[in-house]
């Protein structure tokens, strides 16, 4: 037994040690041959094709040659791809395609000796069709292009095609969208990989704004680094269709095309995974910190959009671009910052929200313009002008007639309709009835009814026999009423006409109302803020030049009429009766009325609250007493002055039967309280039991003084005058001064009397 047990034993331990030898030998093996696969080289190989012109009866595309080169740039700036492994193709025939398919496997089979795994990327930007692609007149075929691919001498195959239908090249083998394997160089990975820019029945679509195509420059976005989702430097193939997937759903589901979906096939075989592009192989770069949010543009000197993503706060990213200067732009909901940046080799610069500063949405305000005039545009971020762009590019033109037209597809061409037409989607063209036209959506075109035209928005002209409505328009409204909701630019002609937004035009009718107008002609014009207004009354709070019989403005410019009002006067009333509570500017009229005035108004009465009102009471050398009104400012005031003389030999008891009134004008050389004043006043001067004589007697005077303030609102004067008087048909009404130191001149039928005279005076009031 003993010797049973001691053999077991030996057995035992026997096994143990070749066990554990085992183990040694696999795990040295293992790391031998992980060594070997990490020091194995990845060869890449990027051949871009770029095709706008797609045949006959498809619209010329614009930036299939900007997104082929800006796709092979990030590869050969982070994706490992040597410059000379770069094929760039341009416009190519299917014969000329293959002969560069050919032409890139026979380099792949002259660089098998060296060792290491190659990989090829074939990007496509252009048209294609549930055909294939189409290049120029030709078309090759989804099957035949798939299978060259198929066939290439690599061992990874990745196609990337951004073209309208491109999805029908997943669909060929029964592909479905897996979760990809990724290759970087301590993997051993065989197979394939088709990504689309849509799906088999979608349209893929580029943008003026983005000067692009959605999908492409959402991809290359994500390849700079915005598509890291697990923050490890290193953006994957996954990663990357994902990120462009999200940002091209979002960008396209209001568009006229349609919401774009991405698809992929993918058939690889390995371990590791597909890394696409890897931010540490750019000695350059960009650093968002955490508490960065919002969407980023970023663009480059030239102005060119670089890369455009979405970040939310939490988490920092980085981003991978050549040395050089960028304009960083950040826009959150009513928010929009900027700030510059300069980016150089073995330097990695840093962002945090504090470094943004606040800039305006508009880049420049005139006097009168409105924003929108130059927001409604596809290059600025309008989908709806977007849509109508393409429509207008490649839909097909037709005319239809019935007794009610109805049309929910998009239409470009004629709608005629006896009695209605209607449109439910976007519109290029004419909506011609007799009863009513509606177009649900944006428009291009022209309405012409007799009775009643609806629209979303019209980018052309309403014409109505009776009432047009729009929710906004850029053009022309003619008919008896004219009714736009939102913000518009043009011209409303009408009976009435009415923008309840602002409306960066003319309005000309009977009845003009609007909350912001340019110009308004009617004969009762209302707005909330206009820069001019002509007609019979005005209204306006703002308004920059009015111009009428009455106008009434909360703050102006310039109002001219017969009588003007306004709360703030910034520029100039002329007008019989000018009033105004606080005035920069000049009234001339009649009447002039200002609480406040910064300049002295020109007129027959003014009447200044910062100003001179006086009444001063004055004994001259004619025994006459006097009382004066004095209303304006000190610069210049207008002088009212009635006196009559006391009887001589009388002691100032009794009052003769002569005497006057008079008006004048006069300075107190711009000063208040104690001032000297120069005045020159002209009288009428008759016999009481006279006075219904044409031929009054007239006094002219000259006046220097000086009043001295006494107590505030109470001053003491006194002065010299220069009087010249002439008769009229009574010699009783030929005035003179109490003593005898007078010179008579004139003819017997036209006598005149010259003389110096003096006064003194007390004054009361504003002086």
């Amino acid at each position: 037994m003993k010797n049973l047990i001691e053999k077991l034993d030996s057995s035992i331990i026997l096994q143990v040690l070749s066990l554990v030898l085992l183990l040694v030998l696999a795990a040295t093996s293992g790391s031998q041959a992980a060594q070997a696969t990490s020091n194995a080289q990845i060869n890449r190989y990027v051949i871009a094709v770029s095709a706008n012109y797609g045949g006959e009866g498809r619209p010329v595309l614009r930036y299939a040659e900007s997104d082929a080169k800006s796709f092979a740039k990030v590869l050969g700036e982070m994706g490992g791809v040597q410059s000379g492994n770069v094929i760039l193709v341009k416009e190519p025939g299917v014969a000329g395609l293959q002969k560069h398919f050919d032409g890139l496997d026979s380099k792949i089979a002259q660089n098998k000796n060296s060792s290491g795994r190659n990989e090829v990327l074939f990007y496509y930007s252009g048209h294609a069709d549930e055909k294939g692609l189409r290049l120029g007149k030709e078309v090759y075929a989804w099957k035949e292009l798939r299978k060259r691919i198929d066939a290439m001498k690599a061992d990874v195959k990745i196609a990337v095609i951004d073209a309208c239908g491109s999805g029908a090249i997943t669909r060929l083998k029964g592909g479905v969208a897996v979760p990809a394997f990724m290759v970087d160089q301590s993997s051993d990975m065989k197979g394939y990989a088709f990504i689309t820019s849509s799906t088999q029945d979608e349209s893929s679509q580029e943008s003026d704004k983005l000067k692009g195509s959605f999908f492409t420059h959402s991809l290359v976005s994500g390849l700079r680094g915005a598509g890291d989702l697990s923050g490890d430097g290193k953006v994957t193939l996954s990663e990357a269709y994902q990120f462009a997937f999200n940002e091209t759903l979002q960008k396209t589901e209001t568009t006229l095309g349609g919401a774009q979906h991405p698809s992929r096939d993918m058939n690889l075989a390995g371990t590791g995974d597909v890394v696409m592009t890897d931010l540490r192989s750019t000695s350059a770069g960009l650093e968002l910190d955490e508490d960065v949010d919002g969407r980023l543009f970023i663009r480059d000197e030239k102005g060119v959009l670089v890369a455009e993503l979405y970040k939310k706060s939490g988490r920092a990213m980085s981003l991978g671009f050549p040395a050089g200067k960028y304009t960083v732009r950040l826009e959150r909901p009513a928010e929009y910052k900027e700030t510059t940046v300069t980016l150089q080799d073995n330097y990695r610069a840093r962002l945090s929200q504090k470094q943004f500063a606040a800039v305006s949405a508009e880049k420049t305000t005139l006097r009168g313009s409105v924003e929108f005039k130059s927001e409604r545009t596809c290059a600025a971020g309008d989908t709806n002008q977007c849509s109508l762009d393409s429509l207008d590019r490649s839909g097909t033109s037709h005319t239809t007639f019935n007794l009610y037209d109805h049309d929910k597809e998009p239409r470009k061409g004629v709608q005629i309709g006896l009695f209605a037409t209607r449109s439910e989607d976007y519109f290029i063209g004419s909506q011609l009835s007799l009863f009513v036209n509606s177009a649900n959506k944006d428009m291009r075109g022209l309405q012409v009814t007799g009775l009643l035209n609806l629209a979303e928005n019209v980018d052309g002209a309403q014409i109505s026999g009776t009432l047009n409505y729009a929710e906004s328009f850029q053009g022309l409204q003619l008919g008896f009423v004219n009714l736009v909701n939102d913000k518009s630019d043009g011209v409303q002609i009408g009976y009435v006409n009415a923008a309840f937004d602002t409306l960066g035009s003319v309005q000309v009718g009977f009845v003009d109302l609007a909350k912001q107008v340019d110009v308004q002609v009617g004969f009762v014009d209302v707005a909330g803020s206009s820069d001019v207004q002509v007609g019979f009354v005005n209204v306006a709070p703002k308004a920059d030049v009015e111009v009428g019989f009455v106008d009434v403005a909360g703050k102006s410019d310039v109002q001219v009429g017969f009588t003007n009002v306004s709360y703030k006067q910034g520029g100039t009333q002329v007008g019989y009766v000018n009033t105004a509570t606080h005035s920069k500017g000049r009234q001339v009229g009649f009447v002039n009325v200002c609480l406040e005035c910064e300049k002295t108004p020109i007129g027959f009465v003014s009447i200044v609250g910062n100003g001179v009102w006086s009444a001063t009471s004055s004994i001259n050398e004619m025994g006459a007493l006097g009382i004066s009104l004095h209303l304006g400012t000190a610069y210049f005031f207008t002088a009212f002055e009635g006196a009559r003389q006391f009887e001589k030999g009388t002691n100032f008891e009794h009052f003769s039967d002569t005497w006057e009134s008079g008006v004048g004008f006069g300075t107190q050389f711009g000063s208040y309280g104690s001032h000297f004043e120069l005045e020159y006043t002209h009288f009428n001067t008759y016999d009481r039991f006279r006075m219904n004589d044409v031929d009054w007697g007239h006094h002219h005077r000259l006046r220097l003084g000086y009043v001295y303030r006494l107590l505030p609102g109470i001053g003491l004067g006194v002065g010299g005058t220069m009087n010249v008087a002439t008769q009229g048909k009574h010699d009783d009404v030929l005035l003179k001064p109490l003593g005898e130191y007078h010179d008579d001149v004139g003819s017997k039928n036209h006598k005149g009397r010259v003389w110096p005279g003096f006064y003194s005076a007390i004054t009361v009031g504003r002086f």
